[in-house]
């Protein structure tokens, strides 16, 4: 690898400004217009072009959420929380509204840091806002999980569903739930953090270094837990969850609930199609080598990434309204319709009717 440089100066830092960029580098770079030569080709990278069309990027991303997530997960909270009959599918829904709608009011504080290339609210903010975020990831796909868990019990086990599937119990599982995102949330409190930049001004980032290995080693296990527990165990659950009811199913079902269905799925494959590139980059941060390349490569990346995770948290609601609906009939009553018929609990009466019907002896 060939590395021709030319002086310029440096940009923002994405990955010191974004709150799920994890790494602080430990390798300074004076200069940032580089020309790669690979197999004969040239490739010219201007790190100050790249980071800025990213920073303006990201802040179209994160103002775009912070409006529409705010409404839409205000929207669901109202209708779940204060307009509709308390059941357990409203519960699941209200919290998974919940969990969006902090994640959309925090990312305020980030517009306002990306705004002024500097962290102005303080120290504590500083942490809170990172904490805020994984407690978004952990909540949400928690939730998913346990939606789905309580869809396959519901088709599964219907009697079983009808007798012990109560409000009480799902009360309780909520915060569970709540209190193991807060638990795995609370290590990035730890580890964010505030210092002076070289233009003597406040920045927010992760303290982790990567030449203290008991540092790296602590961030590692984060990265890793993070996957494993808020990506990859859960994805399993949920994806045996609809493999039984599939097959539990087999189409006999699907016309009296099939909207409510396809909603749930369509949620938890948006959230997992968001999600899956932030884990690739937190992984990839790690191995990261110092080469140019894949520093190019996480340039890019990690902010858009990190867009993606955000454009998550405004998703459902439209999700909630617009999947399946007949778009040439859509008005503002219907839109409301819309939302409420995706938290109905019909689909699991008519799982035990459908039961009830089959064990019946055929005359």
């Amino acid at each position: 690898l060939n590395m021709l440089s030319s002086g310029t100066q440096m940009g923002p830092d994405l990955r010191r400004m974004d709150p799920f960029a994890s790494v602080l580098y430990s390798y300074s770079v004076e200069n940032d217009t580089y020309n790669f030569s690979w197999n004969d080709s040239e490739i010219l990278y201007d790190e100050t072009e790249t980071s800025s069309t990213m920073h303006v990027v990201s802040m179209v991303i994160y103002s775009t959420t912070l409006l529409f997530g705010t409404i839409g997960n205000g929207l669901v909270i109202f209708l779940t929380g204060f307009q509709m009959k308390k059941t357990i599918t409203t519960m699941w829904y209200l919290n998974l509204a919940l969990a969006d709608f902090i994640y959309d009011l925090s990312l305020s504080s980030e517009l306002l840091y990306f705004a002024l290339n500097e962290w102005i609210l303080g120290r504590l903010l500083c942490k809170l806002d990172t904490v805020v975020s994984f407690l978004n990831m952990f909540a949400s796909v928690f939730f998913l999980t346990a939606i789905s868990v309580d869809r396959c019990i519901s088709v599964a086990c219907p009697v079983w569903s009808l007798n012990h599937r109560t409000l009480w119990l799902a009360s309780l599982i909520v915060v569970l739930i709540w209190m193991m995102a807060l638990g795995l949330s609370t290590p990035y409190f730890y580890f964010r953090d505030t210092e002076y930049d070289m233009d003597n001004s406040f920045k927010c980032f992760y303290s982790f270094s990567l030449e203290n290995a008991s540092s790296h080693r602590s961030h590692l296990s984060m990265v890793v837990t993070e996957f494993v527990i808020g990506f990859f165990i859960p994805f399993n659950i949920i994806l045996a969850c609809y493999c039984i009811i599939v097959f539990k199913l087999r189409g006999k079902l699907f016309h009296q609930f099939g909207r409510s269905f396809k909603i749930i799925m369509a949620v938890v494959v948006v959230f997992f199609c968001c999600w899956f590139p932030h884990h690739v980059f937190s992984i990839l941060e790690n191995l990261v080598d110092g080469s140019f390349e894949m520093r190019a490569v996480i340039d890019i990346g990690l902010p858009l990434a990190n867009g993606l995770v955000c454009l998550n948290s405004c998703l459902n609601p439209f999700l909630y309204a617009f999947v399946c609906p007949d778009f040439r009939k859509i008005s503002w009553r219907s839109f409301l319709s819309a939302f409420k018929s995706a938290f109905s609990e019909n689909w699991a009466m008519s799982s035990f009717s459908s039961n009830r019907n089959s064990a019946k002896p055929q005359s």
